[in-house]
């Protein structure tokens, strides 16, 4: 696959990577500066260099932007490793060593852009709240933990806070799919004066400070009120805006798509990295759209 080609392209450029080709090179001098310190103290094998790097293949994926976009592609397309490799005339066993080492580079090169982790990192008084799952290839062991009985499948989940308009600004912790969504909504610490959008997969939740507005349940036998179904549709549109934020996210396939990849950590590294790369293109795009208005 050809970089230089390919960048001639913008809407296939785009397509591949998830990025504009102006949003690629401003991204491009955050990846080399990761790379040039991962690469001068370490080896590709993750060992403590004892002499100068020198790249064995320099065709090979031969400057740093060389590299995002391939990495870039990958998270992308979810490609198999198989036919990454072929794309771009790369040893199987070296496209797997690549994609290992620069998947951590690419996630430090947006950790402007990332997600807290640990606690709530905003000002805004009202945010929205969900759980997002993602499949995964099923395991030998543990299948019972990662059976999800909502997706009828083996998954992985993560809770996500974001802002009205759509800016993730906590991103939970990978877990296991058979975990409850409240369960998950538990283990956080909210600032008092928080309002919380939710549904009803947080009934019961009740953070201390903080208050959820949940939509009304429809009560066994009966039916909601015209009132009520009205304040369902009033708070529906309200908090829609996490369903635009997952489709954003999952814009790269390789947390949309199964994941086939068993190191550990991983599933969870490229879930920060996709929420990254939502925040960074929504800030850009945000960002040019506010200065249209300004001129208009």
């Amino acid at each position: 696959m050809d970089y230089l080609k390919i960048r001639q392209k913008p809407a296939q450029f785009k397509a591949l990577t998830s990025l504009t080709i102006e949003e690629f090179d401003e991204l491009a001098p955050l990846f080399e500066a990761q790379w040039l310190d991962f690469i001068q103290q370490y080896t590709l094998d993750g060992q403590r260099r004892s002499r100068r790097y020198k790249p064995v293949n320099e065709t090979q994926l031969p400057t740093p932007a060389h590299k995002l976009f391939f990495v870039l592609i990958y998270e992308k397309t979810n490609p198999l490793q198989e036919y990454h490799a072929a794309s771009f005339d790369i040893d199987v066993s070296m496209t797997n060593k690549w994609i290992h080492v620069l998947s951590p580079l690419l996630n430090k090169a947006t950790q402007t852009w990332q997600a807290s982790r640990q606690e709530i990192m905003t000002t805004e008084q009202e945010l929205v709240v969900d759980v997002t799952e993602r499949p995964i290839q099923r395991g030998l062991y543990e299948q019972k933990q990662y059976y999800s009985g909502k997706k009828k499948t083996h998954t992985v989940k993560n809770l996500v806070l974001c802002t009205t308009l759509g800016l993730i600004v906590f991103l939970g912790q990978t877990a296991l799919g058979r975990i409850h969504d409240k369960r998950l909504a538990e283990a956080i610490v909210l600032k008092k004066g928080t309002r919380i959008l939710a549904d009803l997969g947080f009934l019961g939740w009740r953070p201390i400070g903080s208050a959820v507005s949940l939509p009304h349940k429809k009560p066994k036998g009966k039916e909601l009120t015209d009132a009520q179904k009205e304040a369902n549709t009033a708070h529906s549109s309200r908090r829609v805006i996490v369903e635009h934020v997952f489709s954003s996210v999952k814009i790269m396939r390789i947390v949309k798509d199964r994941n086939r990849n068993y190191r550990f950590g991983y599933r969870d590294l490229v879930f920060q990295t996709a929420c990254s790369l939502h925040n960074y293109r929504w800030t850009k795009r945000k960002h040019f759209e506010q200065k249209l208005e300004k001129i208009g």
